[in-house]
């Protein structure tokens, strides 16, 4: 999956420059063929979020392949920047639009339909043969609304889970004897590792890791219906289920369960300081379950993954954690959707959803299948094993990826502030002011 994205003022002094390589994206559009218009049947034009290094990188390359050797057709992949929505929105407006873009549903991808850049793919999933494949409610993250009955924006690929990893050999050396499950137990635990000079919960503050942890605590009072419509129309300061769920989050970092300094760090320096046991516990995707064991640091083999302990009086059950299917998926530009480009398209994306194919990024990357069938023997992962487990010993709270939309880079901004000192009001007020700017 991988929700990379860089905050709206880093984006806006890079807009120059995915400008310029707008207009160099690796043969797309090179036929001279516009968003409707035509070009050669023998290649399709694709960007891509599995970049090189990625750890799906290598699993996409065996499809590009397969395709190209079973079809003929070239595959002109271009690697997309972290600003990848800028970089296709720029290459549509230069002309140099690419059939397939391979990315998240997330942040200004939500708005790609109704501006024009991809189209509905609703027809194609049942003429491709998809629908009876497709796990339903995989399909319906990726429709308008985020429910069913909405148009369908694209094909989703990538599923994840995201628990809290707990490195057990750092808590045991701080005398935690077991995974905290409740609030007092994490506090309890963090006040002991901080007196062991480890530092407790590492998180992103300043991007989007710290942007998930927040509202999965913040949520903790409020029904996922009523969550749901705060996050997409606002009313935090309104809602006292809300307010307490802020006031939730501040208690804990004033008991000092967040790193230090959490407000200026980001995803790249919360997987490090975790892999490299400098602190004991982060909340991070199924995606780095590869990257830990590539750390070298034999971090997996002392992690145990869990849910992230449960306040008293919330409104879940057991500790939660959060899963989709929002990750890395298939989107079709205009261009991709003409008459003469389509057939290679749908060659192309149905390669990926095979069974093999799929059971090549479950072992390569850690997704979750979006595709109906027993995938475990592919699961070799020892982290991957145990979060196909989760299921029995945690709740899911509400991604709020769909639900923010384009109001997350703003939101960025004032949970910075919220891992600094923010106050509840202060945080409060400065989502819904967040909320409704990105609607005006």
């Amino acid at each position: 999956m991988d929700h990379r994205t860089r905050p709206r003022a880093v984006r806006v002094m890079a807009a120059s420059v995915v400008s310029a390589l707008a207009l160099t994206l690796g043969g797309c559009g090179t036929s001279g063929a516009s968003a409707g218009g035509t070009g050669a049947s023998n290649s399709i034009d694709v960007v891509t979020r599995w970049s090189a290094g990625n750890t799906a990188a290598a699993a996409q390359k065996s499809v590009f392949t397969a395709f190209t050797k079973e079809t003929g057709v070239k595959v002109n992949a271009t690697d997309g920047l972290e600003t990848i929505d800028d970089q296709v929105e720029n290459a549509v407006a230069a002309g140099k639009s690419p059939d397939v873009v391979i990315v998240n549903l997330y942040d200004k991808t939500l708005g790609w339909q109704d501006a024009g850049v991809t189209v509905p793919v609703d027809n194609y999933l049942r003429e491709w043969g998809l629908a009876d494949k497709m796990k339903a409610g995989a399909l319906d993250e990726w429709r308008v609304g985020g429910k069913p009955g909405g148009k369908l924006q694209g094909l989703p690929f990538s599923g994840f889970s995201w628990p809290v990893w707990y490195n057990t050999d750092l808590l045991k050396k701080a005398g935690v004897g077991k995974v905290p499950t409740t609030t007092d137990e994490l506090i309890d635990a963090s006040k002991k590792l901080r007196a062991a000079h480890i530092q407790p919960l590492t998180v992103g503050g300043n991007d989007w890791t710290g942007q998930k942890l927040f509202y999965q605590i913040a949520q903790s009072y409020t029904d996922a219906a009523a969550m749901e419509k705060v996050m997409g129309s606002g009313g935090y300061c309104a809602t006292p289920s809300v307010m307490r769920g802020i006031k939730l989050f501040t208690q804990l970092r004033d008991a000092g369960v967040f790193t230090d300094n959490a407000a200026g760090l980001n995803g790249d320096a919360m997987y490090a300081a975790y892999y490299s046991g400098k602190a004991a516990m982060m909340s991070a995707g199924s995606w780095a379950y590869t990257d830990a064991k590539k750390s070298g640091t034999g971090v997996e083999t002392h992690t145990t993954l869990a849910g992230l302990p449960l306040a008293s009086g919330s409104v879940y059950q057991n500790p939660t954690a959060l899963q989709g299917f929002t990750g890395v998926g298939f989107m079709i530009t205009k261009r991709g959707a003409s008459k003469d480009r389509i057939d290679n398209v749908r060659k192309f994306i149905t390669s990926f959803y095979k069974d093999p194919a799929v059971g090549d990024f479950v072992k390569d990357a850690s997704i979750l299948p979006p595709t109906t069938g027993d995938f475990a023997k592919y699961a070799t992962d020892p982290l991957l094993a145990q979060s196909l487990k989760l299921d029995k010993t945690v709740d899911y709270a509400v991604v709020p990826d769909v639900w923010i939309g384009s109001a997350s880079d703003p939101i960025i901004q004032v949970l910075t502030g919220a891992y600094g000192k923010s106050s509840a009001d202060t945080i409060c007020q400065g989502l819904d002011e967040a909320t409704k700017g990105a609607k005006n």
